[in-house]
């Protein structure tokens, strides 16, 4: 009753009411609405209104004297009451798709329509209804208060039926966090089963040639670096599978130590495969390898989603052959005609960049050899279960003793004038300049974006300024960051692309405008781009807006300390839920349940009821089998749940 709603002060609130079309009123002129007069079944009249619309359009889709539920913001004029621009309309076949509560789903990014989405999930959740689960996998020891079954927790998520079934929402999402933890540890014990089940290398016991090309290198090896050496070589000569993750901060000389131990493999007669995120980080490890390998005659090549067919099919020949003892390269190294003859070791760079189940897969590929992961983004030693399962780690603090550390400062939008006066002294010198920001943007954006602050910069620095960004064809991007490297280009406005694996040992700047809306682990990222030479460098930190508290100590956590790992342990504990963008700021996989900043304390008990399923395996296979499905097995959801 429209009435009780006048009547109750709900105006101006959204509503749903049941309505059937009456008439038509076409618009006057351009600027009036396309009108459809419609009546409730208690023959109250509602205007539905629509503006700029194809009437055609709209005249298929809300037929006359056909019943539709229309959702949307109620408002009264003189003559009647009115809903412009519903937001949602249902056909009286698609009632049962209603929903009272309704779920807010991230889909922006995704593209992909909401109402049909809706539908897909509802649809699913029909399918479940009647399935009967495995016997709950949680042990009681580890199960935390309040808890639900898995059924009773998505079901909880997805279709709340009272209010109080949205105020447990958070607890539904923990319960699911546990779940998906346990399906990751559960699939890295499986491989790493497989490892040592297939692995049949023989220990590699001569390491001479690695100590000769430490005595040619231009610098000495840091204590950490040598320490990281000896727990490699240790693992390579043992009758084990290696699988260690080597943890740096940017510019602490990991590349190196794989270099080294990928030289040392090749001469105890094995392949190696060096497998890195993006095309230009793979390019960036060709050249330093062909660099201090050329003298040795080893065999290098390069592998990437751009290398032409004809290129491709030598390659696949020669690997098969044993004639290219390194490849490298992006996820291209692991296409189906890549047939190594004696693979002995894959190193993966920034392997958290792939996501979970890439990384799954990727594991599966070097099933049969030794393992070394390596990560510019220091994880706290909490999340490294959660991201790599059981697995070694090596850590690297010391930076080589030439470099410099960086100078940080933060500064707010308004003293950008005074920060172009310190630009011009850096361009005067041929000091190289990054500007980040978060977004792409328009020209006519009212915020500042990328584009806005690239016209803003050229203005002032004519053709000294270039402009990255994910958008740009692979081509463009390559001359844009070639002429930066050769100094065409002194100032460079990119989004985060640069975020890893660009070497520019000129650049000496790096300013990061709405700094509050980056990760510190991210942010601490972006300053490693900066500082890879002998000159003294410098980061500035833009914010644009009123702090919180807490961002004001992330940000200065940022400035006091270099410490990576450090910095990650704090950014852990200091990074608030609403306070920033999801996960893939900090440089940490995106999952579907499981926040890292406020689910760590589960991990040690996920750890602990991970044996007990293990410990039990035959008595639990079915449930261990369901958690991966679910997880990592998509695709086979549906059949699964057969009906």
């Amino acid at each position: 009753n429209l009435i009780e709603i006048l009547n109750n002060n709900h105006l101006e609130k959204i509503i749903s009411v049941d309505l059937n079309i009456v008439k038509y009123i076409e618009n006057f002129n351009k600027r009036s609405p396309f009108r459809i007069i419609c009546e409730n079944e208690k023959s109250q009249v509602v205007e539905i209104l629509f503006f700029n619309m194809n009437k055609y359009q709209i005249q298929n889709y809300l037929k006359l004297n056909q019943t539709y539920r229309i959702t949307g913001k109620l408002t009264i004029t003189k003559e009647s009451f009115q809903i412009i621009h519903p937001t949602n309309i249902l056909k009286s076949s698609e009632f049962h798709y209603y929903d009272f509560f309704e779920p807010q789903y991230d889909l922006v990014r995704k593209k992909i329509n909401k109402k049909s989405f809706r539908k897909i999930i509802k649809d699913n959740l029909n399918i479940i209804k009647d399935f009967e689960f495995p016997e709950e996998w949680i042990h009681e020891d580890y199960k935390q208060r309040n808890w639900k079954s898995f059924k009773e927790s998505i079901f909880q998520l997805h279709l709340p039926e009272t209010i109080e079934d949205i105020k447990k929402s958070e607890i539904a999402r923990k319960r699911l966090a546990f779940d998906e933890l346990l399906s990751s540890y559960l699939t890295f014990y499986e491989l790493k089963k497989k490892f040592d089940q297939n692995y049949n290398l023989k220990g590699i016991s001569n390491f001479s040639f690695s100590l000769e090309i430490i005595n040619t290198l231009p610098f000495i090896l840091t204590k950490d670096q040598k320490k990281c050496i000896r727990e490699i070589k240790q693992d390579l000569s043992s009758n084990n599978k290696m699988y260690r993750l080597v943890q740096g901060d940017v510019g602490s000389g990991k590349t190196i130590i794989a270099l080294l131990m990928v030289a040392d493999i090749v001469k105890n007669g094995y392949q190696a495969v060096v497998m890195a995120p993006t095309e230009i980080l793979a390019k960036q490890h060709y050249k330093y390898f062909k660099d201090y390998l050329s003298k040795f005659n080893i065999t290098i090549e390069i592998i990437t989603g751009k290398t032409s067919a004809k290129i491709k099919k030598r390659i696949y020949e020669n690997i098969t052959s044993n004639k290219i003892e390194i490849l490298i390269g992006t996820h291209s190294v692991y296409n189906e005609s890549v047939q190594f003859k004696n693979l002995g070791l894959i190193v993966i760079d920034e392997q958290h960049k792939f996501g979970v189940k890439q990384r799954i897969n990727l594991l599966e590929k070097a099933i049969g050899c030794h393992t070394l992961i390596m990560s510019a983004t220091p994880i706290p030693r909490s999340l490294s279960f959660a991201m790599y399962g059981e697995i070694s780690i090596s850590n690297i603090k010391t930076k080589p003793s030439e470099r410099k550390e960086v100078v940080t400062s933060i500064i707010s939008t308004k003293n950008i004038v005074k920060l172009l006066e310190g630009i011009n002294r850096k361009i005067e010198r041929k000091e190289q300049v990054f500007w980040i920001l978060p977004t792409i943007g328009t020209l006519d954006s009212e915020k500042e974006t990328l584009l806005t602050r690239f016209e803003f910069l050229k203005k002032r620095f004519k053709e000294k300024v270039g402009i990255l960004h994910g958008k740009i064809k692979k081509d463009d991007s390559e001359k844009i960051m070639n002429d930066f490297r050769e100094k065409k280009i002194l100032i460079l406005v990119s989004t985060t692309v640069i975020e890893v694996g660009i070497n520019i040992p000129n650049a000496t700047l790096m300013i990061v405008e709405q700094a509050e809306k980056f990760g510190l682990a991210q942010l601490h990222q972006l300053r490693g781009r900066i500082s890879r030479g002998s000159l003294q460098s410098h980061c500035v930190l833009i914010y644009s807006q009123n702090l919180s508290d807490n961002t004001k100590e992330r940000l200065l956590t940022l400035k006091k300390n270099s410490d990576g790992f450090d910095i990650a342990e704090k950014d852990l504990y200091l990074r608030g839920a609403g306070d920033f963008f999801g996960t893939n700021q900090s440089g940490l996989p995106t999952w579907k349940f499981f926040k890292p900043y406020e689910d760590h304390m589960l991990i040690k008990f996920v750890k602990k009821n991970s044996e007990h399923l293990i410990k039990n395996y035959p008595l639990n296979r079915q449930k261990i089998l369901f958690l991966k499905k679910v997880f990592y097995k998509e695709r086979d959801f549906k059949n699964y749940f057969s009906v």
